[in-house]
């Protein structure tokens, strides 16, 4: 009996363990890879994607931004706009959407301290597109503000100007920045403007005012990015000097 298997066995079994022919009833891929069959491999179907960059009024980029697509039909995404490790990373600000499916959707974006914005519709005409949104601009909101002023003389002559020390305060920054007034009622009876380098403190010196009690109150008008505020009413009295008469001796 021969010991040597035929070569056409010896191809056979070779074929066989790699399931390469068919055994019982079905075939077996051991490589889902490779596919023996009539017809080539289909291509992965790309989802479709919409993409976008968010800044702020001023052009800055903004990071952690929540950003949701809601589809019409169907189809729902949401995303993290890319916080970069480094300070001018080419990613801040961006983001890109798998939405699924082709329709029409709204965006939605919300951060907290700025403004929430709605976009839509936005088109996306079949599978495999990319929708480019290109800069979109969430408006940042003022950030609050805190006014607090002190007369630094409670009481003074008609012939002197009352001096007001006016301090604005915010979370947003050290060196808030605006035009400040003294007003009593509607009238401004006094001006100053808040430079970087005042820190937030000045000092507004009044007009002239008549004798009395004048209710005085200190407002930092705000800007683009603070809001306006106001201070506590303070009171400036304004006497007067009493006259001395001289006593002339009599003469007699």
């Amino acid at each position: 009996m021969s010991r040597t298997r035929p070569l056409a066995g010896i191809l056979l079994l070779a074929l066989t363990t790699f399931g390469l022919v068919a055994t019982g009833t079905s075939p077996t891929v051991a490589n889902p890879a490779f596919v023996v069959s009539g017809t080539a491999p289909r291509a992965a179907v790309h989802p479709p994607l919409v993409q976008g960059v968010v800044v702020d009024q001023f052009g800055k980029f903004v990071d952690d931004v929540e950003v949701d697509a809601v589809g019409s039909p169907g189809g729902k995404a949401s995303a993290l706009t890319y916080a970069s490790k480094r300070d001018d990373g080419p990613q801040h600000g961006y983001f890109y959407l798998e939405v699924g499916k082709k329709g029409s959707y709204t965006l939605t974006l919300s951060k907290d301290g700025y403004e929430s914005l709605t976009i839509g519709p936005v088109k996306v005409p079949r599978l495999r597109s990319k929708v480019a949104l290109g800069e979109i601009t969430l408006t940042r909101k003022p950030a609050l503000t805190r006014t607090s002023a002190g007369l630094a003389a409670g009481s003074i002559t008609p012939d002197a100007h009352g001096r007001v020390e006016v301090s604005v305060s915010t979370k947003a920054t050290t060196r808030p920045v605006g035009a400040v007034q003294v007003r009593e009622g509607h009238a401004v009876v006094g001006t100053a403007a808040l430079r970087p380098a005042d820190k937030g403190s000045a000092t507004v010196v009044l007009d002239r005012l008549a004798a009395g009690s004048h209710d005085l109150k200190a407002y930092f008008l705000g800007s683009k990015t603070l809001k306006a505020s106001a201070s506590k009413s303070m009171t400036l009295t304004v006497k007067k000097p009493r006259h001395h008469h001289r006593v002339l001796p009599h003469l007699g």
